[in-house]
């Protein structure tokens, strides 16, 4: 590395040289027990993108009395894992706490209430077909997640009342 020598007040002040080129590490350079350098990742393939968008509005454009087996066609192929993906994003993202059913049971059931609900999406309103998807999934969730607490915090345990009701008992012999 080359640096400039100035002096500044008697004292010898060593300023690096601006360069327009990064600091590179070529793997010739590196030691031979080092991990060889990370390299530069390909741009991730995006789960939820225009082709999804377009596969949806085509999916709404067919007749379901006519065209039932070219909709299943367009569903399973191009919407599917790009809602499946986006129920388990939502779902793990905001730790949704207050559900009875395991895991994949509430994911399915919010993957099937999105299919259920296509048909409300209409792309000339000017919203994306994933923030309008993401936002009835995670309505849905939250509003059943609070369904779901409020059964929690009025159920009383069994045990607690016949607790309960001894005491009382035993309070007004006394």
């Amino acid at each position: 590395m080359e640096f400039l020598k100035t002096k500044k007040s008697r004292r010898l002040v060593v300023v690096p040289k601006k360069k327009n080129k990064k600091f590179e590490v070529k793997t010739a350079d590196t030691h031979p027990s080092l991990p060889p350098a990370p390299k530069k990742k390909k741009g991730k393939k995006m789960y939820f993108d225009m082709d999804v968008q377009d596969a949806i509005v085509r999916y709404n454009a067919l007749d379901p009395d006519e065209n039932q087996t070219e909709r299943n066609k367009v569903y399973s192929e191009e919407i599917h894992y790009a809602f499946d993906k986006l129920c388990e994003n939502i779902i793990n993202t905001f730790k949704f706490e207050y559900f009875d059913d395991v895991y994949i049971d509430v994911k399915q059931e919010v993957l099937s209430f999105l299919v259920m609900n296509m048909h409300k999406y209409d792309h000339t309103k000017g919203s994306k077909a994933f923030s309008y998807f993401s936002v009835v999934c995670k309505n849905y969730l939250i509003l059943h997640n609070n369904a779901n607490y409020k059964r929690y915090k009025t159920h009383t345990n069994i045990d607690i009342l016949n607790n309960k009701s001894m005491i009382d008992k035993f309070s007004t012999k006394s």
